[in-house]
């Protein structure tokens, strides 16, 4: 399903060629991409500022809080915005504690799955929106 806009989104980690690349392959999609960075702290001070539809995030960033923290405060402090936690860590209990926040949890390596992911999440009711 298309969406009638282009979807506003942040992405982040800390691996500069990972980043690209998915910078990249959203904008081909036709997204808007209103930052980006490689950390934690830049990603909460980002997402608070620009307020993406969707925020890709991966998981194990140093310093500063990682991609689940990020998820957990931006769930409190931002909740319209949709995470997506884009990571190569496959531990159940990262799953868990990514869905139980609300983001939705996607392995990386697979761009296809990204794209369909952020679209969902655009497509997705806004929390705190009316």
């Amino acid at each position: 399903m298309q969406l009638d806009r282009p979807v506003r989104v942040v992405v982040v980690d800390n691996d500069p060629d990972a980043l690209e690349l998915a910078i990249t392959d959203l904008r081909l999609e036709g997204h808007e991409i209103v930052g980006s960075c490689l950390d934690g702290d830049t990603a909460l001070a980002l997402c608070l500022a620009e307020r993406p539809d969707v925020a890709v995030i991966d998981h194990r960033m140093a310093p500063g809080p990682h991609g689940l923290e990020v998820a957990q405060r931006l769930g409190r402090e931002a909740p319209e915005i949709q995470v997506i936690v884009f990571t190569n860590y496959q531990d159940v209990e990262l799953i868990d504690s990514v869905r139980a926040c609300g983001a939705t949890y996607l392995p990386k390596g697979n761009l296809r799955a990204l794209r369909q992911a952020v679209i969902t999440a655009a497509q997705a009711p806004r929390a705190g929106l009316s």
